[in-house]
């Protein structure tokens, strides 16, 4: 199981029973508030992904009489377009489209192959709170958020190794525009800031023994940074490699030798936090003329803890990604 402790990244049973397909249970929980229909999983899959990409069909089919026809975005399409025409229309935040949905990219399990332009744009960012019910009772659910930040908070130029690793294949990111600082607004006002990251990510493949098809899905762990670095420093010149070593304003607090030093101990004492996400993505759509497959995910990671001085806020991203599947050179 993947546990989320704060200062820690655990691969631990957590507090709350929660397990590595907390992800899955939280799409559905949220499908059921919405009264929508379950979709049926077929065994072994990835509930939490295919819980997402049904919810995303059956959206569109209804809708599909009311909505004007998007023209989709190809990476062909990114290319030919220059600096003016994409600067200030939020396309350089948006990942491209795959037009094919069939076919199949085939691999050699004798090869080494490497996954390039990979991209994750999410659409919808969930944040788990303490929600008042009847009777003065409460219980913790993802809600829906408000998005603070302007269009930069999308993943993009991605790469790492597709390596066969006893019959399985498995993708390694290695490098690329891995993390993003992005603040959400929940219900009441209060913002909750955090790092959207893949960094680190080892993801297993399901379903691609021979290639990777519309059936294709892989999910894996990846570590999320703390949100601030070493040589940041609070709004009293606090920091983890510089500045004061106590809020300089409060000298009786500080020195009392015990409430006070304890209430403060956590703003004092900066640490840099590194803690465990996990993510599940389903291929939908593959182009084997190009190799490109695009499809949706699935994430669930911590917010920012202050440097250890917060507790952190669970997070549920969803959104759609693109990527590139080439021969390693």
């Amino acid at each position: 199981m993947l546990g989320f402790v704060s200062g820690t990244a655990s691969l631990t049973k957590k507090r709350g029973g929660r397990s590595a397909q907390a992800c899955g249970s939280a799409v559905t929980r949220l499908r059921l508030q919405a009264g929508e229909p379950q979709p049926v999983l077929a065994k072994g899959r990835l509930p939490s992904v295919t819980a997402f990409a049904a919810a995303v069909l059956l959206a569109a089919a209804t809708h599909s009489a009311v909505l004007e026809p998007v023209q989709a975005l190809t990476a062909q399409d990114v290319r030919q377009l220059s600096y003016e025409q994409v600067k200030g229309t939020g396309l350089a935040n948006r990942c491209p489209e795959v037009v094919s949905s069939k076919g199949k990219i085939s691999l050699d399990k004798t090869k080494k192959y490497k996954v390039v332009d990979l991209c994750l744009e999410p659409k919808q960012f969930l944040v788990e709170e303490e929600v008042g019910r009847r009777r003065g009772e409460s219980k913790r659910e993802f809600v829906d958020t408000k998005l603070m930040t302007r269009a930069t908070y999308t993943l993009a130029n991605i790469e790492g190794e597709l390596v066969n690793e006893n019959g399985t294949w498995k993708f390694i990111e290695k490098d690329g525009m891995d993390y993003a600082a992005t603040t959400v607004q929940i219900p009441g006002g209060e913002r909750v800031p955090f790092l959207f990251s893949i960094k680190k990510l080892v993801a297993s493949l399901n379903n691609a023994d021979d290639g990777i098809s519309t059936s294709t899905e892989l999910g894996g762990e990846f570590k999320v940074p703390s949100y601030r670095t070493g040589m940041f420093l609070d709004p009293k010149g606090r920091g983890m490699a510089n500045g004061y070593d106590m809020a300089v304003a409060l000298p009786a607090l500080e020195a009392d030798g015990a409430v006070g030093q304890e209430v403060l101990r956590k703003e004092n004492d900066k640490v840099f936090q590194e803690t465990s996400g996990r993510i599940e993505l389903a291929v939908n759509k593959v182009d084997p003329t190009s190799n490109e497959i695009g499809g949706v995910f699935v994430s669930e990671q911590l917010s920012d803890t202050d440097m250890g001085a917060k507790e952190p806020k669970k997070l549920l991203l969803k959104g759609v990604f693109y990527a590139r599947i080439l021969p390693s050179d």
